[in-house]
């Protein structure tokens, strides 16, 4: 897949996912403009593709800040082809014990962001001739799981949404991809050692696919369906978890 001469945003750049399908989209040829709050490890992105990836510190949670930056993105290039929303965090909780600032926290950069993005940036991807938005949701958003208040709640709000944009949204394809349990840095300030290590054992032994997720499975995803081979896919919500949401579904059976 080829993307030069195309101009790319990706939200939650600097780390993980977002890092990987950064890279992927760089050597594949595009201008990366590339948001994370952490500036210094943007900063190494930034040295590492000179010229070819722009960094813009800026909290993907903000309207005002990604009204300004969807200003600074007319003024600099007056155009976009795909937007990325990556960006996220997890803290987990459940129901009875989630709290309001958690709850905030995480709405605001899994949910809002997503949408003021669009918002902003929709007239800009209609000048592209495959203007493309990747939501990057989760295999949560399908699954009921203990712990995953509001995280899997904003996360299938984000595939509805996605969902809904086809048609309230035109001119713009919109997907959704929902990564499964991916290896990750997120994943041990999350659960902690103790249960990242337990959660990967299971998968490597229950997962249809023999193995846990990377980063690099997500990415190739993200490439795809952003890409000239998928300009009749729209409305998509593509599980990337190696089919542990079946395994999940039948024990509960």
């Amino acid at each position: 897949m080829q993307f030069k001469d195309r101009i790319v945003l990706v939200t939650g750049a600097a780390s993980g996912i977002g890092l990987e399908i950064t890279q992927q989209f760089l050597a594949a040829g595009a201008a990366v403009i590339g948001t994370d709050i952490n500036a210094e490890a943007l900063e190494e992105v930034a040295s590492a593709n000179p010229g070819s990836f722009h960094a813009r510190v800026s909290d993907a949670g903000d309207p005002a800040a990604i009204a300004e930056l969807a200003g600074w993105i007319e003024q600099e290039f007056g155009a976009l082809d795909v937007l990325v929303n990556n960006a996220g965090f997890a803290r987990l909780s459940n129901p009875e014990q989630v709290t309001l600032d958690d709850y905030n926290a995480q709405m605001a950069v899994l949910l809002t962001g997503p949408v003021f993005f669009v918002k902003h940036l929709a007239p800009l991807l209609r000048r592209s001739s495959n203007g493309s938005v990747v939501n990057i949701s989760s295999a949560s958003a399908v699954m009921a799981m203990p712990g995953y208040c509001p995280y899997g709640t904003a996360k299938a709000a984000i595939a509805k949404f996605s969902e809904d944009c086809t048609i309230t949204v035109p001119g713009v394809r919109h997907n959704a991809v929902l990564p499964g349990f991916i290896d990750t840095p997120i994943l041990r300030p999350a659960y902690g050692d103790e249960a990242v290590d337990r959660m990967l054992d299971y998968l490597q032994s229950n997962s249809p696919a023999g193995r846990v997720g990377s980063s690099e499975d997500v990415a190739n995803a993200v490439l795809f369906l952003a890409s000239d081979a998928a300009t009749y896919i729209t409305g998509v919500q593509l599980l990337v978890d190696g089919g542990i949401s079946k395994v999940h579904a039948v024990s509960a059976l």
